[in-house]
């Protein structure tokens, strides 16, 4: 008998889903792509797969897809979706690989990699992000297993980060404040650093827990520019994935950093200020509205783009259903009604893992792939949502508990209504 296509399989599916059985459907579906996308010798994770077909040649795994593959091991383990012994011994294969094969310079390691080998591809950078991002995984999956084996090369990844390197560019800013966001051995550091409110607070608080002698000037350093939309006070604004990537890794929640700013506000009224830019629509684009809005870096009909608004970005009709699920803490009830209007509506936009990265009605567009970071914060988000487990992972880390006491984060009891909703206070 010939061998059903996945189309027709998935023809053959009942009504979809929604609510809490479409978040668990699309957890566990981004625990398989980091399952079935990870090389089974070296664990290093694609970048991204297909998604409307079962196959793909992709061979280029990037590190912070592989930190979120160490993130999925734990959560896969924990819902009973990974046997426990298979969970830590890919976790084992991946830290152990990640210490002795993959490339890396002064601890940093490279945006891309082959996933067979683990040499550098594409003569891409050395990522202080995309480094982070991988640390954070193995911070999560290190606490969860507890694991001798993998404490060790977990650990030893960790203390071979050259923060001051990353910070100085090499000696030649002796009295920086702020991260490079990388270095290429063939031009050197690249211009663009970590100065303005984004997706580094995750560098900032490793930073800090693990580099005794950081400069006290860092975290102040960072500027946070406030701007106005549609009567919401912002903080940045632009794609939501600079605002979702650190939270979905660290508890900001009922916190206040020692410049009286709290974070899990400003990610909130981002989502709100994005789904409130789509329903305004300036530039007409079709279905945009209440129940069909994400816009973020993602996939997009002329190749892969930093879409976002308000602020800055710009959009070209494309939204991510994965930074819409990505929201789930912020905007509960308007999450779950859009992801089942996304999936009730675009069928075609469904596939082995779930929603495809992006789509475009207006160019009747739909992304072929799946992207490994954006399915790993999705899942990060689905499962604090669900009882802050990737949450409480980090926080008992020494690194990150230890970093946020260094910054000098305060906690505060849980506010309701207007009380919670206050950015920033005078400290």
């Amino acid at each position: 008998m010939m061998a059903m296509g996945l189309a027709a399989l998935l023809a053959m599916q009942p009504a979809p889903m929604s609510g809490r059985p479409l978040l668990d459907d699309l957890s566990r579906r981004a625990v398989n792509f980091f399952v079935e996308q990870s090389h089974p010798v070296t664990g290093f994770t694609k970048d991204r797969a297909a998604n409307l077909t079962n196959s793909d040649t992709f061979d280029v795994a990037s590190v912070a897809s592989t930190g979120f593959a160490m993130t999925a091991y734990a959560v896969g383990a924990e819902r009973g979706w990974l046997d426990r012994s298979t969970a830590l011994s890919r976790a084992r294969t991946t830290a152990r690989n990640l210490r002795q094969v993959a490339a890396k310079q002064n601890g940093w390691f490279y945006h891309f990699i082959n996933w067979q080998t683990g040499q550098r591809v594409w003569q891409c950078e050395v990522s202080s992000i995309d480094t982070s991002i991988m640390l954070m995984g193995l911070i999560t999956a290190d606490s969860y297993f507890q694991d001798s084996t993998l404490t060790r090369d977990v650990s030893a990844i960790l203390a071979g980060i050259d923060w001051n390197w990353m910070l100085t560019d090499g000696g030649t800013k002796p009295n920086a404040l702020t991260f490079s966001h990388g270095y290429r051995p063939e031009s050197g550091w690249i211009n663009n650093r970590w100065d303005t409110y984004s997706e580094e607070l995750m560098l900032l608080v490793m930073a800090y827990g693990s580099y005794s002698s950081l400069p006290s000037g860092v975290w102040g350093a960072l500027a946070r520019p406030m701007h106005q939309y549609e009567g919401i006070q912002l903080l940045s604004g632009g794609p939501l994935f600079i605002h979702q990537m650190s939270h979905g890794f660290i508890e900001f929640r009922n916190k206040r950093c020692p410049l009286g700013y709290d974070y899990w506000v400003a990610t909130r009224r981002a989502t709100l200020a994005n789904q409130r830019y789509c329903i305004k629509n300036p530039k007409g684009f079709r279905e945009y509205g209440d129940l069909f809005w994400g816009l973020t870096a993602s996939d997009g009909p002329d190749g892969y783009q930093a879409f976002g608004a308000p602020i800055w970005g710009d959009d070209n009709g494309t939204v991510a259903p994965t930074t819409v699920a990505a929201s789930i803490e912020y905007h509960p009830r308007n999450v779950l009604a859009t992801l089942a209007n996304m999936r009730a509506k675009f069928p075609q936009a469904w596939g082995r893992y779930g929603f495809s990265n992006a789509l475009n009605p207006q160019r009747n567009w739909v992304g072929p792939d799946v992207i490994g970071i954006d399915l790993g914060m999705m899942m990060c988000a689905i499962e604090n949502e669900r009882d802050d487990f990737v949450h409480r992972m980090t926080s008992r880390h020494r690194v990150i508990s230890l970093g946020m006491q260094r910054i000098g984060f305060q906690s505060f009891p849980p506010r309701q209504g207007s009380e919670r909703d206050v950015l920033k206070q005078t400290p």
